[in-house]
């Protein structure tokens, strides 16, 4: 199970051509890829992408990519002969002219601007190709690496909030099995008070007592509460790309234990529902950036 959160960095280098990558990821519904790179390698973007889908699912992930010659052997100097000697002819008519010695010499020629220009030789696409290739593999590697590590914290913390859920859900359940029984004397010592010894209609009082009851039954609710516990806890532990599916569960657990609040009268119950709802949103923040 990963983050997706993370970041990594690669370099490869080969005849006299370097090329650094760095990738850093963060949480997004979907695969959003973003790529920084000279306009030298725009002919490789597709490859790049494809090699990214292979390794991620999730997450926007930025790609910055510097490209360096170190030997420079793909650029050359360029003279441009026609400038070059319609300079040397102005100089020398501008000395006799003002009838002074002519001192022209070639390292001042060259200087002047738009003498001599640096040309780029074409690329070598298929020998970039391969060491871009070899340079985002690393860096996506070393950013899996990292997001793995996160995973597993976010996955140990997640765990324990499942856990502390999985015994408040057992503490609403036993609250459930006693608030009938509990209504039911309620109901009774006060009916008693209000006929001042007059005999109760027990099966009025019965039905009274069982409607009741059926309104505020939250076992379905529990049962329910208890299967997503246990799906989300079965997802956790098969691990993979599983951001999607935690937050679809998360979501039915929200649905449950808010059906529980709305149904449930008992000032017991009600305080363990805020409870739960407290730990929910936890895991609810914690599973956004599961991949």
């Amino acid at each position: 199970m990963h983050s997706m959160t993370g970041f990594g960095r690669s370099k490869s280098e080969d005849g006299g051509r370097r090329l650094t990558v760095e990738i850093k990821s963060v949480n997004h519904r979907f695969l959003d890829i973003n790529i920084r790179m000279p306009r030298t390698l725009l002919f490789a973007e597709d490859n790049i992408r494809g090699l990214i889908k292979k390794k991620l699912s999730r997450g926007r992930v930025d790609i910055f990519i510097n490209y360096t010659e170190v030997l420079g052997e793909d650029k050359k100097a360029v003279v441009d002969i026609g400038l070059f000697r319609s300079y040397i002819k102005a100089a020398r008519e501008a000395a006799a002219l003002a009838g002074v010695n002519d001192d022209l010499a070639l390292s001042h020629i060259i200087k002047i601007p738009d003498i001599i220009s640096v040309e780029e030789e074409p690329a070598d696409e298929y020998l970039l190709k391969d060491i871009l290739s070899q340079a985002v593999n690393g860096a996506v590697d070393a950013l899996i690496d990292m997001r793995s590590r996160e995973g597993a914290e976010l996955k140990k913390s997640i765990e324990e909030c499942i856990e502390t859920l999985s015994g408040v859900c057992e503490k609403i359940e036993e609250r459930n099995i006693r608030i009938a029984g509990e209504y039911a004397d309620k109901l009774k010592k006060r009916v008693n008070e209000l006929l001042l010894g007059f005999d109760i209609d027990e099966a009025r009082f019965a039905t009274e007592v069982a409607l009741m009851a059926d309104r505020a039954d939250i076992t379905e609710e529990t049962v329910r509460l208890r299967a997503h516990i246990g799906q989300i806890k079965q997802t956790l532990q098969d691990g993979g790309a599983a951001g999607r599916k935690l937050d679809f569960l998360v979501q039915e657990l929200n649905r449950e234990i808010n059906t529980i609040g709305s149904k449930s009268y008992d000032t017991g119950i009600s305080g363990l529902v805020v409870e739960a709802k407290s730990l929910i949103e936890k895991i609810r923040e914690q599973i956004q950036n599961i991949e």
